[in-house]
């Protein structure tokens, strides 16, 4: 799958992007057919702003899944996911958009509403894997920390920063 990262005015390629590809799908024969994420790839675009997710063959275990789709998100520091992205990926080129932060005269409400950005990020990367692939959330996750990190400046932004690490070490895989 390959696609490139734009600004959403000006369509300039923007280089350094994290990218992540969540593959997703209904289990067959659960009591509830609630769409799971099954497995994760990540990239970097270029500096032209390509990227490239690695093709994964599924095993047998995931053949069977209905409803499959493959959710592809952005992380770059001090932007956001425009509205003209489009969550699923179905095409095998892509464009993905990425937008600065909506404009406000008060230093508080930016600085909030961009810790909410970053926990909406990882709340919609959220995947419950069981296995090594959820590795590949890392480099975003780790990213967005940092920047979350550099934004606190009171106790309420200290708790948000710190739930954004709780999902940091659920996707950091212990060496044995």
């Amino acid at each position: 799958m390959h696609g490139r990262v734009l600004h959403e005015i000006h369509d300039a390629p923007m280089s350094n992007t994290i990218m992540v590809a969540l593959w997703k799908g209904k289990q067959p024969g659960g009591s509830s057919e609630k769409l799971i994420c099954y497995h994760v790839e990540y990239t970097v675009s270029d500096d032209k702003g390509f990227f490239t997710i690695p093709n994964w063959d599924e095993p047998g275990d995931f053949k069977n899944f209905k409803d499959k789709t493959i959710h592809v998100y952005g992380y770059r520091k001090r932007y956001r996911t425009s509205e003209l992205t489009s969550e699923i990926i179905t095409p095998k080129n892509y464009n993905y958009y990425l937008a600065k932060p909506r404009k406000t005269d008060d230093e508080n409400k930016a600085r909030e509403a961009r810790l909410r950005d970053l926990q909406q990020l990882i709340g919609e990367t959220l995947c419950d894997l069981k296995g090594e692939s959820r590795v590949n959330l890392k480099p975003m996750y780790t990213a967005i920390v940092a920047e979350a990190e550099s934004l606190v400046v009171t106790d309420q932004d200290r708790q948000v920063v710190q739930k954004l690490k709780s999902w940091l070490s659920f996707v950091t895989i212990e060496e044995e």
